[in-house]
């Protein structure tokens, strides 16, 4: 049985707990401390049992095996948790995967890998594979809010809808540094009910995504042809749109006359001064410049999704697009 849904993935182990529980387990996760986290919540159904701990990088499969099949003199089943199995050499794989295979297997044996290996398919015949290597990078920003969103709610708070993006923004889809910043946020509201998008600024120091955001602001307020690694297309993408809804903004106030003293409290993460140069340059380049940028950003998110073009050719095609907008 194979899961590439993390939820899916709990629920089947809280209904098969404590009497139906599978004898191997694979948490296929590149993450280390999402894969931990997963190796962590099989672990827990067995917290009775003694339990092993290797390595893919040094174990051996004649370890795991004296491990499985030896009963124990206190009677209770052992549990091997072997990380990193793709760390392997072909031979001990095989050999686990044979392992595996055999019937009955006595004791429990928990795999982690950061990628698909052999075991994959090994271990959905024989268990339970939680399966996210081929996760897509929107697929696992929806989960991580998902998750967040749950996080949230457990410690008996709740979180603006605008705050769960611009946490993406600051931190990119770190899920450890997300975990964390999630814990010190509700430390930090103390008995509000409500965590708010002022206070993601306060409190969550940006990570690498801090030039991701000068990177997308040079792009479309200077027009500047800045260099972006197309590995950050995904995480670029929010930073880009946060911009040009920016500047959307801006001209829909100018437009509608609203006071000069009240565009801070619509656009709270602007300072007077950064606003005051953003409000300039918004009305020199116009409403249509802002809304036919977000049109061409949904545009190349599309077909990044599509896979009909790589995600370098499709920042060099946004650019350039963009630079015709401007004039």
């Amino acid at each position: 049985m194979r899961y590439q849904n993390l939820r899916a993935f709990r629920k089947h182990l809280a209904s098969a707990a404590p009497d139906h529980l599978c004898r191997c387990y694979l948490a296929a996760v590149p993450d280390d401390y999402e894969r931990g986290m997963a190796l962590q919540a099989i672990l827990f159904h067995f917290s009775d049992c003694p339990h092993i701990t290797l390595n893919g990088g040094e174990a051996v499969c004649r370890q795991v095996a004296d491990a499985l099949l030896s009963p124990t003199l206190f009677g209770s089943e052992p549990v091997v948790v072997l990380d990193e199995a793709e760390k392997m050499g072909k031979k001990e794989l095989q050999a686990l995967i044979d392992l595996a295979g055999r019937s009955p297997l006595y004791g429990y044996l928990l795999c982690g890998a950061r990628s698909k290996t052999a075991l994959t398919a090994a271990f959905e015949k024989a268990g339970v594979v939680l399966d996210l290597a081929d996760e897509k990078p929107w697929d696992k920003e929806k989960r991580l809010a998902e998750q967040i969103a749950e996080r949230v709610q457990n410690a008996g708070k709740r979180l603006a809808s605008d705050a769960i993006p611009l946490l993406f923004e600051r931190l990119g889809s770190d899920a450890a540094l997300l975990d964390s910043e999630i814990d010190k946020l509700v430390c930090f509201v103390g008995t509000r009910p409500m965590i708010e998008r002022s206070d993601v600024f306060r409190v969550s120091a940006a990570s690498r995504e801090l030039t991701l955001w000068q990177t997308a602001e040079e792009i479309v307020w200077e027009g500047e042809s800045a260099s972006a690694d197309p590995a950050t297309f995904h995480s670029l993408i929010p930073a880009l749109r946060s911009q040009l809804q920016t500047g959307l903004k801006l001209t829909d106030l100018c437009a509608s006359k609203t006071p000069r003293e009240e565009w801070t409290s619509y656009l709270p993460r602007l300072w007077p001064k950064i606003l005051e140069k953003r409000s300039a340059q918004a009305a020199r380049l116009g409403r249509s410049f802002f809304k036919n940028g977000l049109d061409l950003l949904f545009q190349i998110e599309l077909l990044s999704r599509t896979g009909a073009a790589h995600e370098a050719a499709l920042l060099d095609f946004f650019r350039i697009s963009l630079h015709h907008i401007r004039r």
